[in-house]
């Protein structure tokens, strides 16, 4: 992995866009003293990574759901303790 100096990075982000308007899909590491800091990505390869990782986040809770063996409540219970909750709630008013 190349790091490109910030500076040269800021005088070349014509160029990048420009490169990655062409189609180039390299990324471009910037930062100081040869260690990555940051880096720009083509906006096609931001919405893939993005993508994946919300997948990644569905996944995760799907696991975690599948993963609780407590019951779960009937839609008759469900609907009675909300039912219950919001007569709560209106009998103590406005907070």
């Amino acid at each position: 992995m190349v790091v490109v100096p910030t500076s040269e990075v800021r005088a070349a982000l014509g160029r990048i866009t420009r490169r990655f308007d062409a189609g180039d899909p390299d990324p471009v590491f910037f930062g100081s003293h040869r260690r990555a800091q940051a880096v720009l990505v083509p906006i096609a390869t931001w919405e893939k990574l993005l993508a994946h990782a919300e997948d990644e986040v569905d996944l995760d809770l799907a696991r975690l759901r599948l993963a609780d063996h407590r019951p779960w409540l009937a839609e008759e219970e469900l609907d009675a303790a909300l039912a219950s909750a919001a007569e709560k709630a209106s009998k103590r008013g406005p907070a």
